[in-house]
């Protein structure tokens, strides 16, 4: 081989190496997604790293893989988010603060959702990258765990005086008892839809993991994280379909894990989840923070109304915008939709929800035309976690957080449409209509051998003019000819 074949050789390994490599640390990314704490520097965290330096392995690659289908309406929605975000980012109190959540946003709108569109082409890839997010969602469930029971890796502004019982939420590797509870939840909808896809027997490490995230739910005490996880599961038990027995499977194992977390492990715990709900929602109680959320949409909406096309600003001293005066501190407002409008705008918010329909479009890809026809299972489970972290977002603020749109940017991976659909027609004919085979030629009649006796044989040959036995009654027969086969 030349040397040029020799670099050409190069040059397709190393394409292909980082491929390869590139694709590893989308995994590795997924995985410590769930770890929020981390951080790499003020506005990224660790797993942000990683996926950067995927992306650029994958830009560096000489044989990148095929191109994904294109996404118009999300790269138009993502166009509106960034332009209405620098335009809101004048009105904000600080402006570099406002300008680096338009930073996260075109990170995560462009680059993070470009990266995984390319690399997880195939459903064996997407079921992997949900696998990498229950993992690390997994670990971080079973640091809560250790928090709540041990009072070990606590972060520094969580201090613990007495039992969990007593007033500390466990918050694994995140920074906020709520943000852990979304976490959980949403890899506890991925656990359940890959351990019912993929079967409890061979991949019985899934069952420990939806143990393990529904203890670390529940030690987190988040009510709106446990919502989205019943939600999200009753939106995938109802699309996909499951037998009475597997949802019956599924409910014991929760029940299982909260009997044994606040009936045996924290007996006499203040934060098992129905006595959360009955202190969040009671006005006497003291800890009311539904009235709380309330009054930040409430709010956050009188100030819409004074600028309802130009949005306020994204950072967040401007976002936080209600003085909640029992506890001297401000909040932004609770729902996504409010909060969108508020610190972007109008054009803002309908980038966003442009965003949302184009992923929900690619999930929902004609199921809706044809519900007999066949139905990719994953679809459904990634269909399900977008609306498990939509119905956390209509109770908490969020804005670019990478766990709330990374179910939104896996369905935009999915390639073929949900369902088959007949190829389209090219000059008239349809490329998945294969033309019939030709029929066979009829037999040839039969022929009659001529000849003359003896070593000059002359050619076959056949009949012309009429045939039969008429015919050959009045054919003169010379010498050496026969008719038909010879006796």
């Amino acid at each position: 081989m030349t040397l040029g074949g020799l670099l050409r050789a190069g040059e397709r390994e190393r394409g292909d190496l980082f491929v390869a490599f590139s694709l590893r640390l989308i995994y590795l990314g997924l995985f410590l997604l769930p770890w929020v704490r981390l951080k790499a520097t003020k506005g990224l965290n660790i797993s942000d790293m990683v996926f950067v330096i995927a992306a650029v392995l994958l830009i560096a690659s000489r044989r990148p893989p095929k191109k994904a289908p294109p996404a118009p309406a999300w790269y138009f929605g993502a166009f509106m988010v960034v332009l209405a975000g620098i335009v809101a980012s004048a009105q904000a109190v600080s402006k570099a603060s406002s300008l680096l959540v338009v930073g996260n946003a075109i990170f995560v709108f462009f680059v993070l959702q470009w990266l995984l569109r390319q690399q997880l082409s195939t459903p064996m890839r997407i079921r992997i990258a949900m696998g990498a997010y229950v993992m690390g969602a997994s670990v971080s469930a079973f640091v809560a765990v250790l928090q709540s029971q041990l009072h070990i890796l606590l972060p520094s502004m969580v201090t613990v005086s007495g039992s969990l019982g007593g007033s500390s939420r466990a918050v694994g590797l995140a920074n906020q008892p709520n943000i852990a509870g979304v976490t959980f939840s949403l890899g506890l909808i991925f656990a359940v839809g890959l351990i019912v896809e993929l079967g409890a027997r061979k991949h019985w490490y899934l069952g420990c993991c939806i143990a393990v995230l529904a203890a670390g739910l529940l030690l987190t005490a988040s009510v709106s994280g446990m919502s989205a996880a019943v939600v999200g599961l009753f939106v995938l038990f109802i699309s996909r379909g499951f037998k009475i027995q597997t949802v019956v499977a599924v409910c014991a194992a929760v029940a299982a894990v909260y009997f044994l977390i606040f009936g045996v492990i924290d007996k006499g715990s203040k934060l098992d989840p129905l006595t959360r709900l009955h202190v969040t929602t009671t006005a006497s109680s003291g800890h009311d923070t539904l009235s709380v959320r309330i009054d930040t949409i409430k709010h956050s909406w009188d100030l819409i109304v004074q600028s309802p096309i130009i949005g306020h600003g994204l950072d967040q001293t401007t976002i936080a915008n209600y003085y909640y005066q029992y506890v001297h501190a401000f909040y932004p407002a609770h729902d996504v939709l409010v909060l969108f409008w508020f610190a972007g705008g109008i054009f803002f918010l309908l980038g966003a929800l442009m965003m949302m329909g184009s992923s929900l479009n690619r999930l929902l890809q004609g199921r809706l035309k044809d519900s007999k026809l066949p139905r990719d299972p994953m679809r459904d489970v990634v269909l399900a976690g977008c609306i498990g972290v939509f119905f956390y977002s209509l109770q908490g603020p969020e804005l670019v957080d990478r766990w709330m749109w990374l179910p939104f940017m896996l369905a935009l991976c999915f390639r073929n449409p949900a369902s088959p659909r007949p190829a389209a027609p090219v000059d008239g004919v349809r490329e998945d209509v294969v033309p019939p085979e030709p029929a066979p030629a009829p037999a040839p009649p039969p022929r009659y051998v001529g000849g003359r006796v003896g070593r000059h044989a002359a050619p076959d040959l056949e009949p012309v003019g009429p045939s039969g036995p008429a015919a050959r009654a009045t054919k003169p027969i010379s010498h050496g000819e026969v008719v038909g086969p010879c006796p």
